[in-house]
C-alpha cells in the first residue's frame, strides 16, 4: 500500500525527499552514519523506489569484503607493535629536537601509514607518541603545534591509495554496482600526491606561522612519562614481523593484481588471525569499524534507489542546467561541492551520495566518468577547513584547539589543495 501511494506521487520525488533527509541527518551527525544509511536504504525499498533485494545487495560486494579484511590486517599491525617500531625510530631521531623537523617527519610517516592503514588508528597511536616526545623535549616541542599537522597528514595521506580511506572504496562500490571499470590501487597518486605535498609545505611554513599566532592557549599535556614507557619497553615478537609481512603481501597483491582484492584481503586477515597476531573476537569487536562497513554496504542501496527511481536523473539535470554542458566546468563544480560537503559531514557519505549523481551527469554530457569519480574520491578527503568533517582531524581536538583555529590554518590549505585537484584531474584523465 505504501509503495502504491508513493508511486502515485512519483517515486523519483519520494526518493529525492528521502535522500535529502538522509543528507541532513548525515550533516547533523547525531546518529551513526552506518545506521542512517541502513534506514535510508530500507525506506527506499519499502516505498517502492527500488526492489527490496537491493536494500541489502551491498553485503555481497567484493569491495565491502576487501575493506573488512584490510581493517583486520591493519589492526594486527597496531596490536603487534609494528607501528610502535616506527614510532621509536621517530622518537630517537635528531629531527625530534626541531619542531619544524619533527612536524615534517610526523606528517610524512603518518601520511604514509594512513595510505595503507586506518587513518584513525594511525592518529590514535601517534597522539601518545607525540605526547612522550614533547614531554622529553624540555620545552622545545609543543603538542599544539604537532597534533593538527598529524590529523591533516593522516586525512590527506589516506587519499593516496584505494585502501587508505573509506571514500575511495565507496566510489568503487557505486561503480561496481553500475558494472563500470573500477579505480585502481594506486590510480589516486597523480592527483592526491600534489595535494599531500602542498599540505606538508603549507604546514611547515605559512601554516606553522599561523599556528604560532593563533594557538596562543596553554599547551596541553598528553601523559608524557607513561606514554614514553609504552615505547621504551616495547620488544618486537614474531607476531610483529608476521603482521608486517602480511601487510606487504596485501599491498603487493593489490598492485600486481595477484587475485581479486577481496580474496587478497581475507587471506591476509585469515593469516593474522590463525597465527595469533590478533584473536578473531578482538578483530571483530575492536579491529573492524562496523560503522564504515555498514555505510559501504547500505550506500549501494541508496545509489540504487537514486538510479531506479529517477531521482538521480532529476538532480543530474538540475546540475547540468545550473552549470552548463561544459565538462571542465562541471568537473570543477563537482570538486567544489564535494570539498564543501566533506568538511561538514562524513567523507564516505559524500562519496556515496555524489558518485551516482555524477555518473548520470557524465552520461547526460557524453563524457568519461573516470575523471569525475577520481575527483570525488580525492576531494572527499580534503577535510582541513573544519574539525568535524574527518574523524582523523576530529581526534586531534584534544590538543586544545578551537573551531576557528582549524578555519584559520586549514581553510587556505583546503582551497590550495582543491585548486590542485581541479588542475590535475582534467589533465591526467581526459574528459
Amino acid at each position: 500500500m505504501l509503495a502504491s501511494f508513493c508511486a502515485s506521487i512519483g517515486v523519483q520525488y519520494v526518493a529525492l525527499i528521502i535522500i535529502i533527509l538522509t543528507l541532513i541527518v548525515f550533516a547533523i551527525d547525531k546518529f551513526p552514519i552506518g545506521a542512517v544509511a541502513m534506514a535510508s536504504s530500507i525506506l527506499l525499498g519499502i516505498t517502492g523506489c527500488m526492489s527490496m533485494s537491493k536494500v541489502y545487495s551491498g553485503w555481497s560486494s567484493s569491495l565491502v569484503i576487501m575493506l573488512l579484511g584490510m581493517m583486520v590486517v591493519g589492526y594486527s599491525m597496531f596490536k603487534t607493535g609494528v607501528v610502535v617500531l616506527i614510532g621509536n625510530a621517530i622518537k630517537n631521531s635528531r629531527l625530534a629536537q626541531s619542531e619544524r623537523g619533527m612536524m615534517i617527519i610526523i606528517m610524512l610517516i603518518s601520511g604514509a601509514l594512513s595510505s595503507v592503514l586506518s587513518n584513525t588508528a594511525t592518529v590514535a597511536t601517534f597522539i601518545p607518541l607525540i605526547g612522550a616526545i614533547v614531554a622529553a623535549s624540555g620545552g622545545k616541542l609543543h603538542n599544539k603545534f604537532l597534533l593538527m599537522p598529524l590529523g591533516y597528514a593522516a586525512a590527506i595521506g589516506g587519499t593516496l591509495t584505494l585502501i587508505g580511506s573509506t571514500s575511495q572504496p565507496m566510489v568503487n562500490t557505486v561503480l561496481e554496482q553500475n558494472e563500470l571499470g573500477l579505480l585502481g590501487m594506486l590510480d589516486f597518486v597523480p592527483a592526491a600526491l600534489p595535494a599531500f605535498i602542498i599540505m606538508i609545505v603549507w604546514m611547515s611554513t605559512i601554516g606553522y606561522t599561523i599556528m604560532k599566532k593563533t594557538c596562543t592557549f596553554e599547551d596541553v599535556s598528553l601523559g608524557g612519562g607513561d606514554d614514553a614507557a609504552i615505547f621504551d619497553n616495547f620488544k618486537p615478537t614474531y607476531k610483529t614481523w608476521i603482521s608486517a609481512g602480511v601487510m606487504v603481501f596485501c599491498v603487493v597483491g593489490f598492485v600486481t593484481g595477484l587475485w581479486n582484492t577481496a580474496i587478497i584481503a581475507i587471506v591476509g586477515a585469515t593469516i593474522v588471525i590463525l597465527t595469533g597476531c590478533v584473536s578473531f573476537k578482538d578483530a571483530m569487536i575492536s579491529g573492524v569499524e562496523w560503522n564504515s562497513i555498514f555505510i559501504m554496504a547500505f550506500a549501494q542501496g541508496i545509489a540504487a534507489g537514486m538510479n531506479d527511481s529517477g531521482a538521480g536523473e532529476l538532480v543530474a539535470r538540475f546540475f547540468v542546467d545550473l552549470v552548463g554542458s561544459n565538462a571542465v566546468l562541471q568537473l570543477m563544480a563537482c570538486i567544489l561541492v564535494v570539498t564543501i560537503l566533506t568538511n561538514i559531514m562524513s567523507n564516505t557519505a559524500v562519496a556515496a551520495m555524489m558518485t551516482p549523481i555524477y555518473l548520470l551527469i557524465c552520461a547526460e554530457l557524453g563524457v568519461s566518468y573516470y575523471p569525475f569519480c577520481m575527483a570525488i574520491a580525492v576531494a572527499s578527503n580534503l577535510t582541513t577547513a573544519t574539525p568535524i568533517g574527518g574523524t582523523a582531524v576530529s581526534m586531534v581536538l584534544q590538543g586544545g584547539y578551537r573551531f576557528n583555529d582549524f578555519v584559520k590554518v586549514g581553510l587556505p590549505l583546503n582551497i590550495l589543495m582543491m585548486i590542485s585537484v581541479m588542475i590535475m584531474c582534467p589533465i591526467l584523465w581526459p574528459l
